[in-house]
């Protein structure tokens, strides 16, 4: 039976390594058509963000039949819980993801082009956080969880920094203005996907802990 338990057990963990590696290539996938205009891309990608919810919901469905037929102890239950979290906030980035595909589908790329490369350049660093999350989570490496969790104020630096000069734009027509907000807007998307990877990490603590620690506060040291 323990066995059974243990073969179940990487099976999930395995999964929730794919729903992390999905989530990163399809975000990537996503600042590509974004940053070379590529609105067939674009559309794709969009309609492809359902296959994350479904991942989410069939990997969080096999959390529920470990959690009730298996009865896990110690790390193992401390791991499942972690990677019920992770789904959540996985789902939530590939949301962020596809608002970047939407935008490259709805947005006039002429319109204040300037600030393509540095949303891409922002958007690559959360691709990176989310990579590195999930290298904490397959090793129980508190180390690399810190680590990566400190990355989260770059991209804060990064979102007042285009912000501010986007609103140094003086936009004189609907065109200009719906293009400003579209990019102000992405701009706190991204943001908020950092928020999430910072999340993955203090769970990824909680697994090797068995605590929970509010890793946010390390952007202000």
């Amino acid at each position: 039976m323990r066995t059974q338990f243990d073969e179940k057990l990487e099976q999930y963990f395995q999964d929730t390594i794919f729903l992390g590696t999905m989530v990163e290539e399809y975000l990537l996938s996503c600042i590509d058509a974004f940053f070379q205009g590529d609105v067939l891309k674009a559309k794709k990608l969009v309609k492809q963000d359902k296959k994350i919810d479904e991942l989410q919901l069939k990997l969080e469905q096999d959390s529920v039949m470990l959690l009730l037929f298996q009865s896990p102890v110690a790390k193992d239950l401390r791991k499942i819980v972690t990677s019920i979290k992770i789904f959540a906030n996985l789902e939530r980035i590939g949301d962020y993801a596809c608002h970047l595909a939407k935008l490259t589908v709805k947005g006039d790329r002429e319109i204040y082009k300037d600030f393509i490369e540095p949303i891409s350049t922002m958007a690559k660093s959360g691709a990176m956080m989310i990579r590195d999350s999930i290298t904490a989570y397959i090793e129980d490496n508190e180390a690399l969880a810190l680590k990566t969790a400190k990355k989260d104020a770059e991209i804060d630096h990064f979102k007042k920094n285009i912000i501010s000069h986007l609103l140094l734009q003086n936009p004189q027509n609907e065109a200009e203005m719906k293009q400003l907000y579209r990019y102000i807007s992405i701009c706190k998307d991204l943001e908020r996907l950092g928020d999430h990877i910072t999340t993955i990490c203090e769970w990824v603590v909680f697994t090797v802990r068995g605590e929970m620690v509010d890793l946010g506060k390390m952007k202000e040291k």
